[in-house]
């Protein structure tokens, strides 16, 4: 679906350079629908647009948009606008010569808004003000306009209409062909040009652009962003049962856009699985879950479980080590996943903020109880100290691997934030989880680290339950151990002392978890919410599917523990660390919270397994090898 080639719709063929029909002018309706299309246009990618602007501004000096002149419709000037992808002076270093890829007048950005072609949406403005239409020969630099008009016949007779934003040529061609072929297209669409052709070519050129955008980066992005700041497109607008599951629309597309990636990662002849240490665990859990269910004679909700797992987990996994990896993927998208965690605790903050103001005029002390708790964008502090605990080793990461002053500087402020964020959010375990993924990762840099962070975590903790910013009560604690004991003696009881306890009680209910327990005084009973994931993985599938699971998590950390210290490249050893120190700190956020039927926290702990076994794979000290599962073709 995705990997349609533009050459797949029919166009025609190119005559040669003179024209074998007359040509036709622009018409009343060729020229409105494009208007319509390009106002139309400029308002829906608005938001795109400011996004951009902010990004060139804070990224280079000089002006956002690009004006440049250009020759139109008889060979008239016009002045063309873009989004600013070269340095201020670059045009005249240019000279009379095309770009090439790796030219250093690029600003940061230029190189990604050329290649995606977002530096090209100010030409909608071209097209609503008359200059321009979105589909004709594209405009040339008048540098090159003589010396065309010389060499090339018949030349002169694509100024016959508008320059358009794509065209024939642009679809059949690229940038490096020759003036002389594209002008034989350029004729050509000038010949038969008409609405319905026009159309196409629109066409044709947005599936072009979608096969360049769909990256695996840009996909497993958006997902994660999604999942962190609009957790809700998880779960609505509305949602579509199929095959037991209830899909939101958000979650469909997304699935569908991951299997379009991974049929173009396989070569035509081939489909093929990297060898990694989380291959066998994986396929025994899904094997697991399948025979369970003959046994009990519950196949359906057992497949439900695998397909679960598979589509919320093993798959993002597979996705990332079947990609294409490289050092600046890893950086950026543990660098996105870093400043998303700082974003999280600054919005809990100002939250935390904002709620306190409605309390002002009266001592704080007395309204201790009423202390508000960090929930940021996913409604929850367990959630957002889970998903904080994951974060936290990257962003230590970022300070360390920091060169510059202002970098070291800014991601000081980061670390205390996220730091900061954790603490608020009130989670004793999240603490425990904080403080056993600070250590490994500190003890992971140097052993002066591990001293440092450990007397500054005391100290910080110290300060805030001498100030009263976070209550430590031994009553307290003492009534929630008890609640979790009974809660973990009731599951063990009932898993081990059932018929089904090696393979579950009851597959296939999703979050929906709650244990029986005695009511208080002896009399009847009462059902107690259980949010500890090892007890729900165990009542779900069964002592043996939790103990899968495990291995699947284990094998993964272990890999990723191990590359760490075979890796040349510090900065990707220091992340593989980082992520393995993130994994064993979720461990402990499992026994806190449902953590695999959250959506969030479910994108980002199997992105990170997946970053750190496709780093561990392609980075590591043996070369990646991979089994063929299937063979197409003859011969092969």
């Amino acid at each position: 679906m995705i990997a349609l080639e533009a050459q797949q719709i029919k166009l025609p063929t190119p005559p040669s350079v003179a024209p074998q029909r007359p040509l036709r002018p622009d018409t009343f309706l060729i020229r409105w629908w494009q208007v319509l299309v390009a106002a139309v246009g400029l308002v829906v990618l608005l938001p795109v647009s400011t996004l951009i602007a902010l990004a060139i501004k804070l990224t280079s000096r000089g002006p956002i948009l690009y004006r440049g002149q250009r020759v139109g419709r008889n060979m008239e000037p016009f002045a063309i606008f873009k989004f600013r992808t070269l340095l201020v002076d670059a045009e005249t270093r240019i000279g009379a010569r095309l770009l090439t890829p790796g030219d250093p007048l690029y600003t940061p950005i230029g190189r990604f808004l050329k290649r995606t072609k977002l530096d090209e949406i100010p030409q909608l403005w071209n097209v609503v003000r008359g200059h321009m239409n979105l589909v004709g020969p594209r405009p040339i630099r008048p540098v090159f306009l003589a010396t065309s008009l010389k060499e090339i016949r018949h030349y002169g007779l694509r100024f016959f209409v508008r320059p358009g934003m794509t065209g024939l040529a642009q679809l059949r061609g690229g940038y490096f062909t020759h003036p002389r072929d594209k002008l034989r297209y350029d004729l050509l669409y000038i010949a038969n040009r008409g609405m319905l052709l026009d159309l196409k070519l629109v066409l044709a050129t947005f599936v072009k652009l979608l096969n360049r955008w769909l990256t695996l980066g840009l996909l497993l992005g958006l997902v994660f962003l999604s999942a962190s700041f609009l957790p809700s497109l998880f779960r609505g607008p509305f949602q579509l049962e199929i095959g037991g599951f209830n899909l939101s629309p958000f979650e469909g597309i997304g699935l569908l856009l991951a299997v379009a990636l991974l049929a173009r990662q396989i070569p035509s002849h081939r489909l093929y699985l990297y060898r990694t240490p989380t291959n066998l665990p994986i396929l025994m859990f899904i094997l697991f879950c399948v025979t369970a269910g003959f046994v009990a004679g519950d196949v359906g909700p057992r497949i439900r479980d695998a397909a679960y797992f598979t589509a919320t987990g093993f798959l993002l996994v597979f996705l990332v080590v079947s990609g294409d990896m490289s050092r600046t993927f890893a950086r950026n998208a543990t660098r996105m996943v870093a400043l998303a965690a700082v974003a999280m605790a600054l919005l809990g903050i100002l939250q935390v903020v904002v709620d306190t103001q409605r309390v002002a005029g009266v001592a704080m002390a007395a309204h201790a109880e009423t202390l508000p708790r960090l929930v940021s964008t996913l409604g929850n502090p367990v959630v957002l100290s889970a998903y904080l605990v994951l974060g936290v080793p990257l962003v230590v990461l970022e300070l360390v691997c920091a060169r510059k002053r202002e970098e070291r500087e800014f991601w000081l402020i980061a670390t205390t934030l996220v730091l900061v964020g954790v603490l608020l959010s009130q989670t004793r375990l999240a603490l425990l989880a904080l403080w056993l993924t600070g250590a490994i990762f500190s003890w992971g840099i140097s052993r002066r680290a591990f001293r440092l962070v450990l007397g500054a975590a005391v100290g910080f903790l110290a300060l805030l339950v001498a100030t009263g910013t976070f209550r430590f009560e031994a009553t307290a604690l003492q009534k929630e151990l008890a609640r979790r004991a009974a809660v973990t003696s009731a599951v063990v009881q009932q898993t081990l002392g059932s018929p089904r306890g090696l393979i579950g009680t009851a597959p296939g209910k999703g979050a929906d978890s709650a244990v029986v327990l005695p009511a208080s005084g002896g009399q009847g009973s009462r059902e107690v919410s259980n949010e500890n994931m090892h007890l729900t993985l165990m009542q779900r599938t069964g002592v043996v599917g939790w103990a899968l699971m495990m291995w699947v998590i284990g094998a993964a950390l272990t890999a990723i523990g191990r590359a760490s210290g075979r890796v040349e490249d510090r900065r990707l050893a220091l992340t593989l660390w980082a992520i393995f120190s993130a994994g064993l700190g979720f461990l402990v956020s499992m026994v806190n919270l449902n953590t695999f039927y959250n959506p969030t926290l479910q994108v980002l702990f199997w992105g990170l397994l997946g970053i750190g076994m496709a780093i561990a794979t392609h980075f590591g000290s043996q070369r990646p090898t991979f089994n063929v599962i299937y063979r197409f073709g003859q011969g092969e």
